[in-house]
């Protein structure tokens, strides 16, 4: 056993890779398997493996998928181990989580709404899984005794595996989509504006750009920890915010943006100014321009005569960052997105929302992730397509919930506000307020209550909060 305790960082990685060379669904079931038995055996390993799985889960899924309830089911393992050993020793205590209630409230009125909507459970209970699954982990890490080491460890591992996805993307984008990702990825029919934008093992830019949003601000931690290896954790940023800009998303870099100014005068962080300028500016000088540079002509040479290249560049390099936010406001897609895109979701959600004001129309009926797998009662009704989802977190819950959802919601937010500003660990609770606004902005954006990378990342924090000064210990 005490072989296992010692090793099992690498069997753990090794069980998570493994099935990726053997796309056979039941290899991937029983490293699953595997995997959850370490919950008995080192709890802060396996959960280190959740921070590897969530943000590449649709590529671990599209190579075996046998691997995809894999983090689902490692966090019920750790929440009841965890549940049943406080329970037993008589440690258990609710005290620290009443600002989670509201919360809680809100999951149960979408659940009485859809029941009064018609939904049947199967829906209820897929879309419950997606806002509770990593919320579960808020409980889980808020009762870990963690080290400074584990704190070291986690921020080393979680660079090396950034650089990893970084290098998958750039190579994603410089050879077109054509190598190292799945073939059916390879054959999605994207529009021009989105054909430039790197996906990554997330499967989406948006997404992928929340991670390496939240990576970036994890490696200047480490900077700012490590006693060697300085310049290549500073090189490392700068691989990372270069990919980060060939996201373009938009909604993320406006979110990260002003929780990174509120950072820095939250803290008066002078170190972290200048460490994101140099990340930027190496990232756009080292990568962004040379990649770009070298993609626009190789997809150039690929479709158009050598003698009428000239003024037919595509908007990449310098341009296409600007372009991509200057057509926020133009007339075209202001158009395009009140005929089907995020206006037309608002302004449709309004008109169910006058019709359903107090609790709304319940869980798996409005563009969230379940009425994706699962047909909705409403929509037939209102006219609605069965593909919509909403990439607009208030919409969706005022639709959902009513008006006592979205005070659930907001209440859920104050609440973590006045807990965090009472944490006895300042550093991280500053760094999750500053999550906490990027949230708000995103939900603008993205449903970002069901966006597992974040959520991930978001309630770990919270939950790091809620201990002693982790950072002193050990």
């Amino acid at each position: 056993m005490k072989l296992l305790e010692k090793y099992s960082l690498p069997i753990l990685i090794a069980c998570l890779l493994f099935p990726l060379a053997m796309p056979n669904p039941i290899v991937g079931y029983a490293a699953t398997a595997t995997m959850v038995v370490f919950a008995f055996i080192h709890k802060k390993h396996l959960l280190f493996i959740l921070f590897m799985y969530f943000p590449a889960r649709p590529l671990f899924m599209e190579l075996n998928n046998g691997l995809t309830y894999t983090g689902d089911l490692i966090i019920l393992i750790l929440f009841l181990s965890m549940l049943i050993e406080k329970v037993k020793n008589k440690e258990w205590s609710t005290a620290n989580y009443h600002f989670t209630v509201p919360f809680l409230l809100f999951c149960l009125v979408g659940v009485i709404a859809a029941f009064m909507t018609g939904v049947s459970l199967i829906p209820i209970l897929f879309e419950l899984r997606a806002l509770l699954v990593t919320f579960l982990l808020l409980y889980i890490i808020g009762e870990l005794h963690l080290e400074r080491k584990d704190i070291l460890l986690f921020l080393k591992g979680m660079l090396l595996f950034a650089v990893a996805l970084s290098i998958h993307g750039l190579i994603e984008k410089g050879f077109s989509r054509t190598i190292l990702i799945p073939d059916s990825w390879g054959a999605w029919d994207l529009p021009p504006i989105n054909n430039m934008r790197i996906y990554g093992a997330a499967a989406n830019p948006n997404v992928f750009a929340l991670f390496l949003g939240i990576q970036f601000f994890f490696s200047f931690f480490l900077f700012q920890a490590a006693k060697k290896h300085k310049v290549w954790i500073f090189l490392s940023s700068a691989l990372i915010f270069g990919t980060f800009l060939f996201t373009y998303s938009r909604g993320t870099m406006i979110a990260f943006g002003l929780a990174s100014l509120l950072y820095i005068i939250l803290t008066k962080n002078k170190p972290l100014f200048l460490y994101g300028l140099g990340s930027f500016l190496c990232g756009l000088l080292l990568i962004y321009f040379p990649i770009s540079f070298t993609s626009s002509n190789d997809d150039l040479s690929a479709s158009v005569p050598v003698d009428t290249m000239i003024g037919s560049l595509p908007p990449e390099g310098d341009q296409a960052l600007s372009k991509r936010f200057s057509e926020i406001y133009s007339d075209e897609s202001l158009s395009q997105s009140t005929e089907w895109g995020r206006l037309y979701v608002v302004i449709k959600g309004m008109e169910i929302f006058m019709d359903h004001p107090v609790i709304g129309t319940g869980l798996a009926t409005f563009g969230d992730s379940a009425t994706l797998s699962f047909s909705s009662p409403i929509y037939q009704e209102y006219g609605i397509g069965e593909n919509m989802y909403t990439d607009n977190q208030y919409i969706q819950v005022l639709v959902q919930t009513g008006l006592l959802g979205l005070a659930a919601v907001f209440g859920f937010v104050f609440l973590t506000y006045r807990t965090l500003l009472h944490s006895s660990n300042r550093s991280a609770a500053t760094f999750t307020i500053c999550l906490l606004l990027a949230a708000l902005i995103a939900g603008l954006f993205y449903n970002i209550l069901e966006d597992k990378t974040f959520t991930l990342f978001f309630y770990s924090c919270l939950g790091f909060c809620l201990q002693k000064d982790i950072f002193s210990k050990g």
